[in-house]
């Protein structure tokens, strides 16, 4: 009886012990898009195997950065994990609001890092890594902050009903002496654009974001870089001081916003409120011949909610010889009381084996040889997506002033396109608006 009573009591005290490990929970926030849906997806995988319990924390893009600026500032740690993006590097780091990758390592008994050589070494740089000493930069002593989550840049989308259309591709030919295919140019993008637009059938050539909150200054980008321009001179989005030359009335960047206003007649839905969820609405409806849209946004498009692939549209890098550096970092939270499990977690999700299972859920993966996988090759943005981030570069800005830089020109190209100054007078006001008020983020 005793001894029976002692086996109970034991096993009691062990379910006990395993019940209340199972308690620990990971908490993660992110924008609601294909990355963090990938990872959901291998969520009870993954509890199975390890003592946690994953807490998906999906929101709107806006929403996901007020939430993890409010938490980290308050230093109330309510999410362990947050996926953000390459603009708020700065901030995080300079405030010490995250561990650094080397923090993390010296606490971690795990000694295999291969992975780290089959990150995108240009993203990861972009993304990733920060100034050693972020209240006295040096530009050449830099380290790894955080890995990225992912490799995001913008793709081109093309609905190939329409480009495969044989009296849409005789009606070309006649009109332009050329095959009609995907753009690669900014030119022929703006002959594509101008052929689809057929309002006596309904059709639009290209649907643009031009919403406020990232939207517009993002593509707005994609276009400048297709003209080999930039917004600021320097290598790295998180690179700069207060005297770093602001690029906005130069050549390259005034063709590239007169460009971009001259695409209105061909566009589709409402400029100034179209964000990348409306943006991919409108081109799932079948009318629109091409977009310039995010990566991580294509599966959004493609995915039917049935399990199966939306077969109308193809992809290709954007037009132009480069693409864009985009995507974002985990950033493991000071005041996580799990940094460990939460470390170990984030290896999990960088080995290629999982890599390549969540590429076939819709992830930009950081992590090169996942997209050699035979199992994604019949995935239709993989190649694009390759290419693209093989020859993505700098573009877009993450230092302390990010957020100035990119509400800025979003006003003035708003007005630009509204009609309310030149483009001209604009990127000279949007220049001298940002040179004015961007010192102050380097006092």
């Amino acid at each position: 009886m005793k001894n029976t009573l002692f086996l109970t009591l034991a096993l009691i005290v062990l379910f006990g012990a395993c019940a209340q490990k199972k308690e620990t929970a990971l908490t993660i926030l992110g924008e609601n898009s294909a990355t963090i849906q990938a990872m959901q997806f291998f969520k009870t995988d993954y509890e199975s195997k390890h003592p946690v319990k994953l807490d998906f924390k999906p929101n709107t893009f806006e929403d996901a950065f007020t939430k993890g600026n409010q938490d980290f500032a308050n230093k109330t740690g309510q999410y362990d994990i947050v996926l953000q993006y390459n603009f708020s590097l700065s901030s995080f780091v300079k405030n010490d609001y995250v561990y650094k990758l080397g923090e993390l390592k010296s606490k971690s008994n795990d000694s295999h890092y291969e992975f780290e050589n089959d990150i995108f070494e240009n993203v990861w740089r972009e993304v990733g890594y920060y100034y050693a000493d972020p209240r006295n930069p040096d530009e050449n002593s830099v380290e790894p902050i955080a890995y990225p989550f992912a490799a995001n840049t913008m793709l081109l989308v093309y609905n190939k009903d329409l480009f495969n259309d044989p009296a849409q591709k005789k009606a070309y030919k006649l009109k332009y002496g050329e095959e009609l295919k995907a753009p690669t140019d900014m030119n022929s993008f703006k002959r594509v654009a101008e052929f689809f637009t057929q309002p006596d059938k309904g059709l639009h050539g290209v649907s643009l974001q031009g919403a406020t909150g990232g939207w517009l200054y993002y593509e707005w980008c994609a276009f400048v870089q297709g003209f080999n321009g930039k917004v600021l001179d320097k290598d790295h989005g998180w690179r700069g001081n207060a005297s770093t030359p602001v690029l906005l009335a130069t050549p390259e960047v005034t063709a590239a916003t007169s460009y971009y206003i001259s695409l209105k007649p061909y566009n589709a839905g409402n400029f100034t409120t179209v964000d990348g969820v409306e943006q991919r609405n409108i081109i799932k409806q079948g009318k629109v011949a091409m977009g310039i849209i995010w990566s991580d946004y294509v599966w959004g498009l493609l995915d039917d909610g049935n399990g199966k692939m939306d077969g109308r549209f193809g992809f290709t890098p954007t037009p132009g010889t480069k693409s864009m550096i985009a995507g974002g970092s985990f950033y493991i939270n000071r005041q996580s009381k799990h940094s460990d499990a939460v470390f170990q977690y984030v290896k999990y999700l960088l080995q290629k084996e999982t890599q390549v299972k969540m590429l076939q859920r819709g992830l930009c993966s950081p992590i090169k040889s996942a997209y050699d996988a035979a199992e994604v090759q019949n995935i239709p943005f993989v190649p694009a997506l390759k290419a693209s981030l093989e020859r993505a570069v700098y573009m877009l800005e993450a230092g302390p002033d990010a957020d100035l830089i990119n509400n800025t020109i979003t006003t003035y190209v708003q007005k630009a396109w509204g009609g309310q100054v030149s483009v001209k007078n604009g990127l000279k006001m949007a220049k001298e608006e940002i040179e004015r008020e961007r010192t102050k983020f380097y006092q």
